[in-house]
């Protein structure tokens, strides 16, 4: 009886500090432009369509913010992360949507890069390579160093396979 994979762990792009970060760089954005306006008295002298200019400027500096986030909010909905006791799964896309699975045979290596920001907020990215010489990412994963050891686990650990049954994964 083959019984499905127990899965360990699942992921998303972790987007809240990129959308913070955004949020205030905005904010701070709105703040100079209005008071810029206020000091060369243009706030309110010019009306476009009968509404002063300090609305039209938050409106664009709103959709810019929504605009900003657009990318950040697509990425967390393409992508999902999940690790299995018998391999890694990367789904990515939303229209068209494509699977990619690295079994511990196909693995290869594994590499976790970080910027300044993200070690800051403790998130990263994961790349896996395959014995296939395919590269798969995973972006914005928070604690990549503990998803990363985790994978390093999974695929470190060795399969046995007895014919006429499922795999079976000894543990260490």
């Amino acid at each position: 009886m083959k019984t499905k994979a127990h899965e360990l762990w699942r992921g998303k792009p972790w987007i809240i500090p990129n959308v913070l970060a955004r949020s205030t760089l905005i904010i701070v954005v709105a703040i100079v432009i209005s008071w810029l306006e206020f000091a060369f008295d243009v706030a309110k002298k010019t009306p476009i369509l009968g509404i002063p200019i300090i609305f039209w400027t938050a409106l664009a500096i709103f959709l810019v913010w929504l605009v900003s986030l657009m990318h950040l909010l697509l990425l967390r909905a393409s992508n999902t992360y999940i690790l299995r006791n018998d391999g890694l799964e990367v789904r990515t896309g939303i229209l068209t949507s494509k699977s990619f699975v690295v079994a511990p045979a196909g693995f290869s290596d594994l590499e976790v890069s970080r910027t300044v920001s993200e070690r800051i907020v403790n998130s990263g990215n994961i790349i896996v390579r395959t014995n296939g010489d395919i590269d798969i990412k995973m972006v914005k994963v928070r604690m990549p160093l503990k998803v990363a050891d985790q994978i390093r686990e999974v695929m470190a650990r060795p399969t046995v396979r007895i014919e006429g049954q499922e795999t079976v994964t000894e543990k260490k």
